[in-house]
């Protein structure tokens, strides 16, 4: 855990309620929008402060940044070559308020977005609350196909959400000791199972949905992010086998990669003059989970022309968590720390 919560010094009188803690590197093209649309929320400026916790960018994206200093109480801070865990982390721990609002730079928040967190908290929501991401208008089918079935997801207690629309208190932060900074992702999971752990929910709000302009658009976009994430998602699950946490994608990973181990032995064997009904059966074997996967989304939706498209996303789904098991750069404790990814999380 964290040790910069060792050196945690309270805040003043004077404590705004909320504390927005953005993680940027290389985000100059992001970054503008999202203070901009915090400047324009529907609550008073003393109510929240903001904090831009910069990974080492190495683009205009601190100049940027510092350019909302003189519109709002916002600050600018230095914490280079670490996981997004450390760097949010760092934020929380020069933050004043009494809320932490977790924001990734890519996204884009509503006029009403404090104004929603601020009325949950009057009606008496604890523990962690907040909202899955949504998607920007126009967007491809990609996005459009993967994000319909969990759109669909009303307010209540989930398992986990995700750390780029976050909000949690700054006791209940301390007390768990913040995001885990030895894990390059699946830290917002991580975070919210220990938070789960002692007895507190997590809430989604839709109300506090943001929309999340880092939605991968392409096929090639969508593989290449859930590869990322899936970097340290089995080091989470192996934490503790009994909870099974990410067991799903854990075992669709796992299914995957053995399809794909046999699909390759059973072409060495059809390029020898061998029989090619192996090849038949592992192709058959990959392609049924994300078909059925395809079915089910397709009937919670109730569209039929959803099976197609949803599987083939499934079907890259697998294969990229396949591959990021199989990667063995990520089984190393401290591998990755400078390249840091410190913008946004899906």
């Amino acid at each position: 855990m964290p040790k910069i919560f060792e050196n945690f010094q309270s805040s003043s009188e004077q404590e705004p309620l909320f504390s927005i803690i953005i993680p940027v590197r290389n985000e100059e093209h992001n970054i503008a929008r999202c203070l901009s649309a915090l400047s324009n929320s529907q609550i008073a400026p003393h109510v929240f402060e903001i904090i831009v916790v910069d990974n080492g960018s190495t683009d205009r994206t601190r100049e940027v940044a510092a350019g909302f200093v003189s519109t709002s109480a916002l600050r600018v801070l230095d914490w280079p070559n670490a996981y997004i865990a450390a760097v949010r982390n760092a934020g929380a721990a020069a933050a004043q308020g009494k809320y932490f609002a977790f924001l990734d730079s890519d996204c884009e928040v509503l006029p009403d977005w404090l104004t929603q967190a601020q009325l949950a908290i009057s009606r008496g929501i604890t523990g962690v609350f907040g909202s899955y991401y949504l998607i920007p208008e126009n967007s491809s089918w990609i996005a459009r196909y993967w994000h319909e079935e969990r759109d669909k997801r009303g307010a209540g207690e989930v398992p986990y959400l995700p750390a780029g629309d976050l909000f949690v208190s700054r006791e209940l932060f301390q007390k768990v000791r913040g995001f885990d900074e030895t894990i390059q992702t699946n830290e917002d999971y991580e975070f919210c199972q220990r938070v789960r752990s002692i007895g507190h929910p997590i809430t989604c709000i839709p109300e506090l949905g943001v929309i999340h302009w880092g939605t991968p658009q392409s096929l090639v976009a969508f593989y290449r992010k859930h590869r990322w994430h899936g970097m340290h998602v089995f080091r989470v699950f192996l934490r503790n086998l009994p909870a099974l946490h990410n067991f799903k994608p854990i075992a669709l990973a796992l299914y995957t990669l053995c399809c794909m181990l046999g699909l390759l032995i059973s072409i060495g064997i059809a390029l020898q003059g061998g029989s090619l009904r192996y090849l038949d059966a592992f192709v058959l074997a990959l392609l049924v989970p994300p078909l059925a996967l395809g079915i089910r989304s397709a009937a919670s939706v109730r569209r039929l022309g959803a099976i197609v498209p949803v599987a083939a996303l499934y079907l890259a789904y697998g294969l990229a968590r396949a591959s990021s098991i199989v990667d063995w750069r990520h089984w190393s404790r401290h591998s990755g720390r400078m390249n840091a990814h410190a913008g946004s999380k899906t």
